[in-house]
């Protein structure tokens, strides 16, 4: 078995897991979508039974119109965010419903500075905030592949963002949201070993509740995740990964001061993946960057990651 037919199926090709990250349009200019969060390679391909485990440092600096944060109007947000995720998949080599299934869970520590003017009656007065802290957990309580036997695969994912972070409705800054995400993705890849083409695409839904202690909710969220990656080598891959996404719904509630401010956003960027051949396909680094290029009622801006992979 080659270093490449190993690699995808050691666990770190796994559909990663959605976690807090920027948006304009919804409460505070956060959501639990982040583009290029979904995986980096043959995102539907089932990994080997056992463990695997996956670290994002993820780095994103945009800047923005208006938002509402706290039951107040912010204007011109500038943001700076670091987020470190760390994820672990298990697949138990149990079969349900024709499918191998696998669960796992992502925690998350993160910085957030932001910066703009708050708006004060008829008046507005600059504001900037910095905290770190540690986010909401995402769980998984599922993750169902299917393998048609030769180049195609497909996989079906539950998430459930829990609203366990640290969040303060008086800070402008916050890490957690204080809110449920119920997400359901579906991913399909074609990959062929002999000619090194690795292209797939996810399709998602997300569902948020209310934040109590703000009466707002944000509304539905659907997006688009692609990438098309190939291989120089069995150890050697690049690519372009891309993503569309659109609010569905728009934001309600008595907080939902802007009414329903809907966001739409389209990016693309390019990525390259290595797999030293010394660890026999275990171990992969992944560093990409995806441009916003355009925006409607959200963040405009850089999402860079930096990803370390490996199975045990």
């Amino acid at each position: 078995m080659t270093n490449l037919t190993f690699a995808l199926r050691t666990g770190f090709v796994f559909l990663c897991i959605i976690l807090s990250g920027p948006l304009l349009a919804i409460e505070g200019g956060y959501s639990n979508y982040v583009p290029g969060i979904y995986g980096d390679l043959a995102l539907a391909v089932e990994p080997a039974d056992g463990l695997s485990f996956r670290n994002d440092v993820y780095f994103y600096s945009a800047e923005g119109g208006d938002t509402v944060r706290s039951g107040r109007i912010e204007l011109g947000v500038d943001v700076d965010q670091t987020f470190n995720f760390a994820t672990l998949l298990y697949k138990p080599g149990v079969e349900i419903f024709g499918a191998q299934y696998a669960y796992g869970a992502t925690l998350v520590l993160g910085n957030v500075d932001l910066s703009g003017d708050v708006s004060v009656g008829a008046f507005s007065e600059p504001f900037s905030e910095d905290k770190t802290s540690y986010g909401d957990i995402t769980l998984v309580p599922g993750i169902f592949y299917w393998n048609n036997g030769a180049k195609w695969h497909f996989s079906q994912s539950f998430f459930v963002v829990a609203p366990v972070g640290d969040y303060d409705e008086n800070d402008d800054a916050n890490i957690g949201l204080n809110y449920w995400t119920f997400e359901t993705d579906f991913a399909a890849t074609y990959f062929d070993q002999e000619t090194g083409q690795d292209y797939s695409v996810v399709l998602g839904y997300g569902y948020n509740t209310e934040n109590k202690d703000t009466n707002y909710q944000s509304g539905d969220e659907f997006h688009i995740d692609y990438i098309f990656n190939q291989f120089l080598s069995t150890s050697l891959a690049v690519g372009i990964h891309g993503f569309y996404y659109k609010q569905l719904s728009g934001d309600s509630g008595d907080g939902a001061l802007l009414g329903d401010f809907k966001a739409e956003a389209v990016g693309i960027g390019p990525a390259l993946m290595w797999i030293p051949p010394k660890y026999d396909g275990k171990v992969a680094f992944v560093a990409k960057w995806l441009n916003e290029y355009e925006a409607e009622n959200r963040l405009e801006g850089d999402h860079v990651f930096l990803s370390f992979m490996m199975s045990f």
